[in-house]
C-alpha cells in the first residue's frame, strides 16, 4: 500500500510541475508558466517576417457569461523582431490598432509595462477586459495579453496575474 501512494504522489507531483514549467517563446529569450494545465496552444501566425502571434486557449471548463453564451478566455502573445523602439512606443502603436480603456497602467522595475484594460468588440457587443504585459528583450519586443468577457474576469483575474508574473527574459 505504501509503494502505490508513492505512486500516486509521485504522479500528482509530476503533474503539478508539468503546469509550472517555463514555456519558451519561439526566436526570443522570454518565457512564461501557465499556473495549471488548463491552457493549450492553439496556433502561430506570421503576419510578416518581423511579427509572429502565438495564440493560446483556455480549455479546462466551458465559460459560459451572463448571457448563456460560451466564451474563450485566450492568451495572444505578439512578437516583433528588430525593433528600435520602447514599450511604449509600441504600447501607443498597438493601441491606435486596437483602442481600449486603460484601467491601470503598472510599470515594472525591468522596463515592462502591464495594462488592466477593457472595450467593447463592435461584432459581438459583448464587453472584455483584459491584463497585457508590453516586454523588451534585447531588438525584440512582445505584447502578452491575456483577455476574456468582463462577466468571467474576475474568474480568471489571479490565473492571469500569475501567467504574467512568471514572465521572465533569461540572458
Amino acid at each position: 500500500m505504501n509503494r502505490k501512494r508513492f505512486f500516486i504522489l509521485a504522479m500528482l507531483l509530476g503533474l503539478a510541475s508539468m503546469a509550472a514549467a517555463q514555456i519558451k517563446i519561439p526566436e526570443t529569450n522570454v518565457s512564461f508558466a501557465f499556473p495549471t494545465n488548463s491552457w493549450k496552444y492553439l496556433q502561430t501566425n506570421k503576419l510578416s517576417d518581423n511579427t509572429v502571434i502565438y495564440l493560446y486557449s483556455y480549455s479546462a471548463d466551458y465559460v459560459i457569461d451572463s448571457q448563456g453564451d460560451t466564451t474563450l478566455p485566450f492568451m495572444r502573445i505578439y512578437v516583433r523582431k528588430n525593433y528600435d523602439g520602447t514599450v511604449y512606443d509600441l504600447a501607443y502603436s498597438r493601441f491606435m490598432v486596437q483602442p481600449f480603456q486603460s484601467l491601470d497602467e503598472i510599470p515594472h522595475p525591468n522596463g515592462a509595462l502591464e495594462y488592466l484594460g477593457a472595450y467593447t468588440d463592435e461584432e459581438d457587443g459583448k464587453d472584455y477586459e483584459f491584463r497585457m504585459l508590453y516586454i523588451k528583450d534585447r531588438s525584440n519586443i512582445l505584447e502578452i495579453r491575456l483577455e476574456c468577457t468582463v462577466d468571467n474576469f474576475e474568474d480568471f483575474e489571479n490565473e492571469f496575474s500569475e501567467i504574467i508574473k512568471s514572465v521572465k527574459v533569461n540572458k
